[in-house]
């Protein structure tokens, strides 16, 4: 019979594994650029969190047509601070039409810091990019039309997500996130922005599986 100082030492360790952050804006908006910078200067020390593309880049600029760099990333959660506007295709997505997209969207969430990010021909771009064996897709984006200089909110609701709990479903956990950022002293001074049209999507795959 083992003693239970031997079994103690053989007790299964849960190793909690850093949580990659891919923060990206487009190439040809300095704005948004800018506003990138300054949500990624608040993760860059967080705890447990990896941001990509490096320490020194937090930041990863989106050429033209390039889109599939920052949705295609091995990342946990993507940052996207772009422009978009409603149209039967996803036009003006980090200027690439994401029906050519081809790389498969892995990451666990997805917040896009742009007006038009959850309007139904972007959801069913993401979703088309998505594997369908994966959990669904956590998706915070607004429906219609937001108000500019939204990464007031990014910079809270990130942090939030980052050093929260680490189980659960990921549209849970970022409606957990969502509810704290709104909740903190700095995002008093934007309570009438209207952060009601920024909504939560589970978004299933339904990209084969190879």
């Amino acid at each position: 019979m083992k003693s239970s100082a031997h079994s103690a030492g053989h007790r299964r360790v849960r190793v909690v594994r850093n949580l990659r952050v891919l923060v990206a804006a487009p190439a040809r908006s300095s704005r948004c650029q800018a506003d990138a910078q300054r949500v990624a200067a608040r993760l860059t020390y967080l705890p447990r969190v990896t941001p990509l593309p490096s320490l020194t880049q937090p930041v990863l600029i989106v050429p033209p047509g390039a889109a599939d760099r920052a949705l295609g990333a091995d990342a946990n959660v993507l940052y996207i601070c772009t422009h978009s506007y409603p149209g039967p295709q996803p036009e003006g997505f980090l200027d690439t039409d994401l029906t050519t997209l081809h790389r498969p969207l892995t990451a666990n969430a997805l917040i896009l810091d742009t007006c038009w990010g959850a309007v139904p021909a972007v959801r069913q771009t993401l979703a088309a990019l998505r594997p369908a064996h994966l959990a669904p897709l956590a998706l915070l984006a607004p429906a219609y039309r937001a108000p500019f200089d939204h990464h007031v909110l990014a910079g809270p609701l990130l942090e939030a997500l980052l050093t929260g709990p680490r189980t659960g479903l990921w549209p849970q956990r970022l409606t957990a996130a969502k509810t704290t950022a709104l909740a903190t002293a700095e995002m008093t001074a934007h309570t009438r922005r209207d952060w009601a049209r920024w909504q939560i999507h589970a978004i299933p795959g339904t990209r084969p599986t190879p």
